[in-house]
């Protein structure tokens, strides 16, 4: 059975490309779905993820009775998300779709994992841990993020992310 996935994407750049991950999680059998926040479509190579997944990357709200709903999620991934996009994720702002989106996910109880991904010196700042001992506190939520890992194997790797998803 395939199980539909939402890949939501910010404005950090995922050094392994997210075209990448989406043939990764489609191998996987996920029918992946993408998302983005405004900014992170401009990180991202949204054509090809489109080409890849058959959907555009979704930014926006639709407007009542426009355009098609998404399909249930059974899992959500964040990946790479910011350190904006995490603060605003761990204190609830749903001011663009994207994170609306997770917000909602939370309350339905969907299975999240969430891979931020920031500077050194965005990571040392205080809201940013706060943020994260928010999203790890919320049951739905998985967090993967090694703060004492040097900056540049701070994130995992797809075939680490998989290996969580597998693991759900």
């Amino acid at each position: 059975m395939v199980k539909t996935l939402y890949l939501v994407l910010s404005g950090a750049p995922a050094p392994e490309g997210a075209p990448e991950l989406v043939r990764a999680l489609q191998a996987d059998g996920y029918e992946v779905v993408c998302l983005s926040t405004p900014t992170g479509v401009r990180f991202h190579d949204t054509t090809e993820l489109e080409r890849l997944t058959g959907e555009r990357v979704r930014v926006e709200y639709r407007m009542p009775g426009t355009g098609s709903p998404l399909p249930p999620a059974d899992v959500v991934l964040a990946a790479p998300l910011t350190f904006n996009s995490t603060n605003k994720f761990a204190d609830g702002h749903a001011d663009n779709f994207a994170l609306g989106l997770l917000c909602e996910m939370v309350g339905y109880g969907v299975p999240t994992i969430v891979v931020p991904h920031c500077k050194p010196q965005l990571a040392a700042h205080p809201a940013f841990q706060r943020s994260l001992d928010t999203l790890a506190a919320i049951p739905a939520v998985t967090l993967l993020y090694d703060h004492d890992a040097p900056y540049e194997s701070r994130m995992p790797t797809w075939a680490e992310v998989l290996q969580t998803l597998r693991a759900l």
